[in-house]
């Protein structure tokens, strides 16, 4: 199942790439930016600034779901998606569509010809990639087969058995490490962090070159220590070849009311340029030392700071 198809990325690997969102992911993450991504099945999502109060939806809806509002009583909802099928102004929708890999595939080389021109291919993100191994490896061998290049973001959460056998078809990965303290690893994520670090050894010494990424949350992940751990274990893997510090954003806020969910970083802000710069030098003190460097990227520029 796949939430987004997103065309032109230039931040998600070399080039000029196509993002492909896998639907599904085993941790929740307080601050992820993509929450439609994080269940495994179809959801509706509301964008009640759309709505024309036609009422079709309350009239269709076997629960009475429908609020006077026209927004979704959650705890009420059973996910019949009949209110989609009546809402003309398209206030509500589905997020989650199932693809064939040859229905995927289609949808990746229709811009085969700007990733010959530009440089990049495909990006799977997600949810988790990982966690749909034999799909993965049937698409992923699809788009090598067509010379397009194969990169997959992952948060590294899953059981290397079910997704070995895509390894040979992917050119590259990007994984999070989050936090380097297992137990905190558990309270902000719902896992603690053993199998990812395993993870990311194990892919890296099987050859898929690794970009590690941290996301800096203040108040969540921003401690230095955490930082300078992370960076002390990427100096131990030899085939982690970088390290780049994703600034938070709270783009995706809106996607927790359009899922009729709470956002529990409210009051957290974006952390300040120098806050960055400084868990940049921090990682780098220790990175430097193995020829590895550690950045981050603002305005689409790489800062990388000594």
């Amino acid at each position: 199942m796949i939430f987004n198809i997103q065309k032109c990325s230039i931040h998600d690997g070399d080039g000029l790439r196509t993002l492909v969102f896998f639907k599904g992911c085993p941790l929740q993450c307080k601050w992820c930016a993509n929450p439609e991504s994080q269940s495994y099945r179809q959801e509706i999502m509301e964008s009640p600034v759309r709505c024309i109060g036609c009422g079709a939806c309350r009239t269709v809806c076997p629960e009475g779901a429908i609020k006077d509002d026209g927004t979704i009583d959650r705890e009420r909802c059973t996910s019949c998606f009949k209110c989609i099928d009546v809402c003309y102004a398209e206030s509500k929708r589905i997020a989650g569509k199932d693809y064939t890999t040859a229905e995927l595939y289609h949808e990746i080389q229709k811009d085969k010809n700007f990733y010959s021109r530009y440089g990049g291919g495909v990006t799977f993100s997600g949810g988790e990639p990982l966690t749909h191994g034999s799909y993965l490896r049937d698409i992923a061998r699809m788009c090598q087969d067509h010379g397009i290049h194969v990169m997959v973001e992952s948060c590294g959460y899953a059981r290397y058995e079910d997704f070995e056998m895509a390894l040979p078809y992917i050119d590259a990965m990007f994984m999070d490490i989050k936090h380097m303290d297992p137990a905190r690893h558990r309270e902000l994520t719902g896992a603690d962090n053993a199998l990812i670090l395993e993870n990311v050894k194990r892919i890296a010494a099987y050859g898929i070159p690794i970009t590690v990424r941290t996301p800096v949350i203040p108040g969540y992940t921003d401690d230095p220590e955490n930082i300078k751990a992370v960076a002390a274990f990427i100096a131990e893997v030899p085939g982690v070849r970088e390290y780049e510090l994703l600034a938070y954003h709270d783009f995706g806020k809106a996607k927790y009311k359009a899922l009729g969910r709470a956002y529990d970083l409210e009051q957290v802000r974006p952390p300040a340029d120098e806050t960055m710069n400084e868990l940049v030098r921090s990682a780098n003190q220790i990175l430097n030392k193995t020829g590895k460097e550690c950045f981050w990227t603002k305005n689409n520029k790489r800062e990388v700071v000594k």
